[in-house]
């Protein structure tokens, strides 16, 4: 990639890969993605933050830098299906809930795995990076992984997009 930047995801069973090149090693080889899109993902720290932070499951969560067509065009760029029947339009609350609510609780046993106070910090700190006239989505009542549980918001700014997906099994 010529700017350096990597976006990934991936679950506390992987390892991952940080734009300086460090390794983080845990058990399999994190799920990189390099070329999806031109221009290039860019990661920003709250994406680390949450990944860290949430401690379980499979965590997709970045920014792609530029404001997408459609939600199924963001949903490719993190491997979800891209389908735009999928997702359905939200607005800015229920996207701070259902980020919130997939940050604090396991979807599967609902598990804290991290206090409602920080999954609302963490996802105040998301959503601000698309500014006020961004658009949300969610699923339609369908799974967009091969996960037993999944949950997240796609935002459409005007400048960029992004994803918060997490899944979770039983």
């Amino acid at each position: 990639m010529g700017n350096g930047w990597r976006f990934l995801w991936g679950s506390h069973s992987q390892t991952r890969r940080a734009a300086s090149g460090q390794m983080r090693s845990v058990d399999r080889p994190a799920q990189i993605v390099d070329e999806l899109f031109e221009p290039e993902r860019i990661t920003l720290g709250i994406n680390e933050d949450i990944w860290d932070i949430r401690g379980c499951g499979i965590v997709r969560c970045g920014v792609l830098p530029f404001p997408a067509p459609s939600p199924a065009a963001v949903a490719k760029a993190f491997e979800l299906r891209d389908d735009d029947a999928c997702y359905r339009e939200i607005d800015e609350s229920e996207a701070r809930w259902i980020i919130a609510e997939a940050l604090h609780r396991d979807q599967a046993y609902r598990a804290e795995l991290m206090t409602a106070a920080q999954a609302e910090q963490l996802t105040a700190e998301f959503l601000e990076q698309f500014g006020a006239q961004a658009r949300y989505f969610t699923h339609n009542g369908y799974s967009v992984t091969e996960a037993t549980f999944d949950t997240g918001v796609l935002v459409i700014g005007a400048f960029q997009s992004g994803c918060l997906w997490v899944e979770d099994e039983d």
